[in-house]
């Protein structure tokens, strides 16, 4: 049977031994297409036989199925006549990494965060109903994403006005990094029910072979059995939601997830199945290793330094001198964070996907005199906005933020991108923002948060190429000149663009380390031209901030990306795109001095 040419509607009519086939076919694609161009690996390889369930039992895409996050979808890709995208998964022309609506109308919603799965599957049930139609409504909710707020919020929501709806938990005791808190810890608790239902059906059998004294003792074992469930397994957190739960199910039994799947279909009320899988399942150093095989670089990929890498290292010299805590939401290890979680335990707080949780929770223990430095990437930093602005800022209280992933973020695409953080965080009074040029810098900038008793948002790239010869002491809003060219041209760089400033002839480059507050004494110097590069939109960032300072003084020229979703797959074409080159940028410079020199004849 050619596999390549099943898809959601054909492998309705395949046997259950010949799905068994597919999904190993399945795998070696998935396992293809990542090694060639990176990607998410342990999530899909756990998430194939219940996305091969999914598609059989339900009428994709007239029945919708909202996949939270989303990192998981590869096999339903492959499933919904994307294979040709998928050869070119997270590159431009390819498949998304992620759900994309614009990709395929087997995709509902355009997602790569965690927890909104649930809310947003709800408002499509509500529609349903309003509407009088008839479609299934399916929420792929990983346990990673019970640890959002969100999800209880939906929760809340849906026991109050149940309508039929079907959760599907798919449980592999990871998101990011391995999962903490109490709702893992219930899961835990819940993960034993599937053992001991296990042992119950062998013991009955065994029981019921036994002449005479079989089924008597089967009968009068039933009740102490439900007292023991009871008591060790307590399922009945969901059922308070009105929620029917249904589980553990095997997640990698085919035949069973169908039929679980099928009852709950027929259901007139909300239900819960919970599905344990295993993340990295069919490669064995992604088995043993989920974490590491979260998300993978494609073979061959050249290496930058790491500022993660320098973030980390950091915290722990700072920890054995200062009294600071080190806070995450899921990601500790992106964020380079498990070495100082390994050191200093105690001061060390993984609040798992909970980003609103983690600013207040900051804010908390800076208003105790413990020195807090949250660290998160730059796209889910967004979720924790009104806590930054309303219970950090307002309060002015010295919490650090660490904004990783900050700027153009590459293959994860438009759901990723790290390129409105100044933006948005510039218009919170209180809030000190810089951006290092290098990895020593970070180190440097880190250490100065200590005497900065206020908030700061240190926003930097995962990678940088080498650190610079120059390292100007740091004083609070005060910039580095790092070539001096006596230019009528001065260019005013941001972060990593000084990696692309410092190949400019004929301009003076200055690091503007501090975007907020601006460098105004040496603004105050300025003539001629000046150019900002900044990696962050135009609207509402640095260039704008520059601008509306030197208005009337000089010309201002800003370079940095579109007020836009940018979509595009790669660091280098969206720096290209946005004008972030040094060749467009060496052609601005000579223009602009051609022009002068003009002027000056006249």
């Amino acid at each position: 049977m050619d596999f390549g040419l099943i898809n959601s509607e054909q492998l309705k009519h395949l046997s259950v031994e010949e799905l068994n086939s597919y999904s190993a076919y399945l795998r070696e694609r998935i396992i293809d297409v990542t090694k060639k161009n990176g990607g998410h690996l342990s999530s899909n390889l756990g998430a194939v036989e219940l996305t091969v369930a999914l598609h059989y039992v339900f009428d994709m895409p007239k029945d919708k199925v909202i996949w939270d996050v989303g990192h998981q979808t590869y096999a339903h890709k492959f499933i919904t006549n994307r294979g040709e995208l998928m050869s070119s998964l997270r590159t431009d022309g390819g498949a998304s990494g992620f759900p994309s609506s614009k990709e395929s109308e087997f995709d509902t919603f355009i997602t790569g965060h965690s927890g909104t799965s649930l809310s947003m599957a709800l408002g499509l049930s509500r529609a349903r109903d309003i509407n009088g139609s008839d479609e299934k409504v399916v929420a792929v909710v990983g346990d990673g994403a019970f640890t959002s707020g969100e999800i209880y919020e939906a929760l809340n929501d849906l026991g109050d006005r149940p309508t039929p709806l079907i959760i599907v938990l798919n449980d592999n005791k990871m998101s990011i990094s391995r999962n903490v808190g109490a709702m893992s810890k219930y899961f835990n608790k819940l993960r034993v029910n599937k053992n001991f239902v296990d042992l119950k059906s062998d013991f009955k059998t065994d029981l019921n072979g036994l002449p005479f004294v079989g089924k008597p003792l089967v009968r009068a074992l039933t009740g102490v059995k439900n007292k023991v469930k009871g008591s060790v397994i307590g399922n009945k957190f969901f059922e308070r939601f009105g929620l029917k739960y249904y589980g553990p199910y095997d997640g990698h039994n085919i035949s069973d997830m169908i039929n679980a799947l099928s009852l709950a279909a027929t259901s007139s009320k909300p239900v819960i199945i919970h599905f344990l899988t295993q993340k990295g399942k069919g490669l064995v150093d992604a088995e043993l290793h989920p974490d590491a095989y979260h998300g993978i670089s494609p073979i061959g990929e050249t290496k930058q330094k790491s500022m993660s890498a320098v973030a980390g290292q950091t915290l722990i010299e700072l920890a054995e001198k200062e009294n600071i805590a080190v806070v995450t939401a899921a990601m500790s290890d992106g964020l380079c964070f498990n070495n100082f979680a390994e050191k200093f335990p105690d001061r060390f707080f993984d609040v798992a996907i909970a980003e609103q949780h983690a600013v207040s929770f900051c804010a908390g223990l800076a208003k105790s005199g413990v020195k807090p430095f949250f660290g998160v990437y730059s796209t889910f930093l967004q979720r924790g906005f009104d806590q930054v602005l309303h219970d950090v800022c307002l309060n002015n209280l010295p919490v650090t933020f660490l904004i990783d992933r900050a700027g153009a973020v590459g293959a994860d695409g438009v759901t990723h991108q790290g390129i409105f953080d100044l933006s948005y965080l510039s218009l919170i009074p209180n809030l000190v923002i810089a951006s290092p040029k290098d990895g020593r810098e970070l180190k440097a900038l880190m250490e100065f948060s200590l005497g900065v008793n206020r908030p700061m948002a240190i926003r930097y790239a995962k990678s940088y190429e080498a650190d610079f010869e120059v390292q100007d002491n740091i004083e609070l809003g005060k910039w580095e000149v790092l070539i001096n060219s006596n230019s009528p041209i001065t260019i005013l760089a941001v972060g990593r663009t000084n990696e692309i400033a410092a190949k400019i002839k004929n301009a003076t480059i200055v690091n503007a380390r501090f975007i907020k507050p601006l460098d105004t004494q040496y603004l105050d110097t300025l003539s001629g031209t000046v150019i900002t590069l900044e990696d962050n939109i135009l609207h509402g960032g640095f260039g704008q901030a520059v601008k509306d300072y030197l208005y009337g003084k000089c010309k201002v020229i800003n370079i940095g990306h579109k007020n836009e979703f940018c979509d595009i797959r790669s660091i280098q074409k969206t720096y290209f795109s946005s004008g972030l080159t040094v060749d467009n940028i060496q052609k601005i410079v000579d223009s602009e001095l051609s022009s002068l020199e003009k002027h000056a004849k006249l």
